[in-house]
């Protein structure tokens, strides 16, 4: 499967606009991303690669998301506090300013992981410097 980046800007929207510190995936506008095997298949794996990436991470002291893979490759979900780490937040910032998410669909839509995480990090970064440049002339 493939990281699905529009799909992780609208995740990281609805925690965004949660009202609390943390989220977990019963949160009504969470829920239909994974109210079938196909979007649970989708939702844990863009989480766990959110994860992996240190962009989340559990509230409660445990290193688990809540879910757990079957030997029959079904997903058994336990919905658990889940919460961005500060990088999780600069992550869905600098995903969301203009221009970023073009470019990764464009110019490096087979980016990996790890280089999505620096890509988008590098492009929300120029996207400042350029409004810094902007609004000091």
């Amino acid at each position: 499967m493939r990281i699905d980046i529009e799909y992780l800007k609208e995740l990281l929207g609805i925690i965004l606009d949660h009202d609390k510190p943390d989220f977990n995936i019963g949160l009504d506008k969470i829920n239909p991303l994974w109210n079938d095997d196909d979007k649970l298949n989708k939702l844990v794996f863009h989480l766990e690669i959110l994860n992996d990436q240190g962009l989340i991470k559990s509230t409660n002291g445990s290193s688990s998301l809540g879910f757990r893979r079957a030997s029959d490759g079904s997903v058994m979900v336990g919905v658990i506090p889940l919460r961005l780490t500060a990088d999780g937040h600069q992550f869905a910032s600098d995903l969301s300013k203009p221009g970023v998410l073009e470019k990764l669909k464009t110019s490096f839509q087979d980016s990996g992981p790890t280089e999505t995480v620096k890509l988008v990090f590098a492009l929300g970064k120029k996207a400042i410097d350029r409004k810094l440049a902007e609004l000091s002339e």
